[in-house]
């Protein structure tokens, strides 16, 4: 199987529609090798449509399975997010360890982890991260790219 399959119903998710990806995504996952990166889209297509609590277990699900590594970064930086939506900080909080230590040139994790110390009241480890973001990395597209993510869990944290 080619990874060329993937790319309608990723633009389906790309065009919000979430459902029909996913149904698309269903379809292929009796298909053979791709199962992980199908897995990994139809978390997504539940993350991007809000649905953390669904999108959980195909994170889970994706990260059972044979991945790029660039598809293993995505699933576990996805699960940590998702468990940080879902209020489960302590577990958010080992794999954002993880990620980090994994990862330590994957600069949009830094604020997600951040977020993630703050909600445990780490509120000092938290800045350090983030001073040490600013002085060690400028703004970059990948940071940038999370800001309405990272807007929407500011906005959660101050409730």
């Amino acid at each position: 199987m080619h990874i060329d399959i993937l790319n309608h119903p990723i633009l389906l998710r790309k065009n919000k529609d979430f459902a029909k990806s996913r149904q698309v995504l269903f379809d292929l996952i009796n298909s053979g090798e791709l199962s992980g990166a199908i897995y990994l889209n139809i978390a997504w297509a539940y993350d991007n449509e809000g649905l953390e609590q669904e999108a959980l277990e195909y994170y889970k699900k994706a990260l059972q399975e044979k991945l790029s590594l660039n598809d293993t970064f995505e699933a576990t930086f996805g699960l940590a997010c998702t468990y940080s939506s879902l209020g489960e900080y302590n577990q958010a909080e080992l794999i954002f360890i993880e990620l980090h230590k994994s990862y330590p040139l994957a600069t949009e994790v830094i604020p997600f982890y951040a977020l993630c110390l703050n909600a445990l009241h780490k509120k000092d480890e938290a800045l350090q991260l983030l001073f040490n973001l600013i002085i060690d990395h400028p703004p970059t597209k990948e940071i940038f790219a999370y800001k309405p993510a990272m807007t929407q869990y500011i906005r959660e944290l101050e409730c």
